[in-house]
This record gives structure tokens, C-alpha cells and sequence, in this order.
């Protein structure tokens, strides 16, 4: 009874920790642009203990219009694309996007935006449809080329990785990518000169973490009980 009591308390303080420190991770985010809080997925395990199962992603942050034409949003569904420099890809709603020295369209950690969105040097100004067609304008708006952005979507976006720079890479868990034009089904539309805020509550982050603290040390005094009792029964056999 004792042994089981321990082992149970142990696997609790396992997911409790996760939870905690997530929860932690969603408010050093708050004022991260189009940063989504998770959550930990629990189940109970045939033991009498917890597991977790996955982490799922809460509310996206609203979107608040911005001074740049080149900062995006996403309204609704999917990920921006972007070039992870090696050859594979990395996804993210954070849409605070700008110029290189080339001329082409980059996040923060300089990583190119996919399809690739090149601007000619001669074009005057940008502009982004809500369905991703990216036009370059030249003198008196003469259309000088077009680009055709796209967004991916995910089965399971609990399932993807955190990377740098407050993207995500795909694994078995996400599934594969979905990729389609914004505004298609499941993909939501651009916002041009705006940017999603980070989707963290700040009172429901501050509740978990106080509720997370306390399942913890509760936990951990079950432990110490079970141990209690555990070597009281040793003494006494011995």
C-alpha cells in the first residue's frame, strides 16, 4: 500500500512539474507577439497514478493593427512558413516580418518567409491580400510581380515542437504539414499591418500556477508519508 502510495504521488509530481513549468513558459510570453499559451493533457494510469498525454494550445492572442505593412496576422487557422536555414521548415504566427539587405521578406532571426517573397528594387511598396498574394508596386502602382503565400495547418498543433524564436517544427505527434492559400478552409486569412498578440490570460496562468503549487505539495506529502509508513513497516518485520 505504501509502495503504490509513493508511486502514485511520484508520477503526480511529475506532470505537476510539467505543469507548472509550462504555465511559467506562458507568462514569460505575455508580451511575446503571436506567441499561443499550452496547457498539459493528463490521464490516469492503471497504477493509480497520473501521465501526461500530450500539450494542447489555448486561445491565439487578438490582433492589433501595427504601423508596418509588412507585419502580418494570421485570423483564424494555420502558420506561417519559414526557411529553418538547414534545409527544412519551421512554422510560426509571430508575423513581425521585414526586408533583408536582399530585398527579401524575413522574420526576426532572419529566416526567410516560404514561398520565397523577393522584393524587386524598384518597387515602390508591398501589398498583401487577405488571401496572401503578396504585389509589388512600382510607379503609380503599376503591378511589377506577384507572390502567392502559403499557410500551414496541422492535425494535432499540440503535437509540434517549440523552437527558437518562438516557432515550431513538425514531428510524428503534429503530423504532417497541410499547406494552402490563407482564407482556404481550416487556414485563416492575413491581416496586413497588424500583429497577433500573445494569446496568455494572465489570471488564468497565475490560478494554475498557484493551483499546480499546491497539488505539488500535497503530493510531496504523500510521499513523505508513504516513506513514513513504509519504514515503519520495516522496523516492524525486522
Amino acid at each position: 500500500m505504501a509502495i503504490e502510495a509513493i508511486q502514485a504521488a511520484t508520477s503526480a509530481l511529475r506532470v505537476e512539474s510539467r505543469r507548472v513549468s509550462r504555465s511559467a513558459h506562458n507568462l514569460a510570453n505575455l508580451n511575446t507577439t503571436g506567441f499561443t499559451p499550452s496547457r498539459t493533457n493528463q490521464v490516469e494510469t492503471a497504477a493509480g497514478g497520473v501521465q501526461e498525454t500530450a500539450s494542447s494550445y489555448l486561445s491565439q492572442g487578438p490582433v492589433l493593427p501595427s504601423e508596418s505593412p509588412l507585419d502580418l496576422a494570421l485570423n483564424g487557422g494555420g502558420f506561417f512558413v519559414l526557411d529553418d536555414g538547414q534545409g527544412g521548415r519551421a512554422y510560426t504566427r509571430a508575423g513581425n516580418f521585414s526586408l533583408n539587405q536582399d530585398g527579401v521578406l524575413v522574420d526576426s532571426l532572419a529566416r526567410e518567409v516560404l514561398p520565397r517573397v523577393e522584393v524587386p528594387a524598384e518597387a515602390h511598396s508591398v501589398s498583401v491580400s487577405p488571401q496572401g498574394e503578396v504585389a509589388f508596386l512600382g510607379t503609380g502602382g503599376m503591378v511589377l510581380g506577384r507572390v502567392q503565400l502559403e499557410t500551414a495547418v496541422f492535425g494535432n498543433p499540440g503535437g509540434l515542437a517549440p523552437v527558437e524564436g518562438n516557432a515550431f517544427v513538425e514531428t510524428t505527434e503534429s503530423g504532417p504539414p497541410v499547406n494552402a492559400a490563407p482564407g482556404t478552409p481550416g487556414h485563416g486569412e492575413i491581416v496586413s499591418g497588424a500583429l497577433q498578440s500573445s494569446g496568455t490570460d494572465l489570471a488564468r496562468e497565475m490560478v494554475n500556477m498557484m493551483l499546480g503549487q499546491r497539488s505539488f505539495e500535497a503530493n510531496i506529502k504523500t510521499v513523505q508519508t508513504g516513506d513514513e509508513m513504509l519504514g515503519s513497516i520495516l522496523d516492524i518485520v525486522g
